[in-house]
């Protein structure tokens, strides 16, 4: 997936309207995530909590956008990444 891909996903799944810079901000979060699957890119603590499925920690690091955005985030692990992520993640 490149961004232009992964934005119109957002887009696609944005209930709860997401304004134009939040969708990019949204996708930005996504492609890390993606890259991270694919490429071992680091991840910040925000997207670290969310590939652990760490709820508590996820919602205490989101800033005002991603707090938003957690079904999106959960939607594109369980739709978009491999079902290994998870183990992936315990490494």
């Amino acid at each position: 997936m490149d961004i232009k891909e992964i934005r119109q996903y957002v887009v696609d799944n944005n209930e709860t309207e997401l304004m134009p810079h939040e969708i990019d901000h949204v996708a930005d979060g996504l492609e890390h995530i993606y890259r991270w699957y694919h490429e071992g890119y680091p991840l910040g603590s925000f997207l670290t909590a969310v590939i652990n499925n760490d709820l508590m920690e996820s919602v205490f690091t989101a800033d005002y956008i991603n707090i938003k955005a957690l079904k999106i985030y959960a939607f594109f692990l369980t739709w978009k990444l491999p079902g290994d992520w998870r183990e992936k993640a315990k490494c």
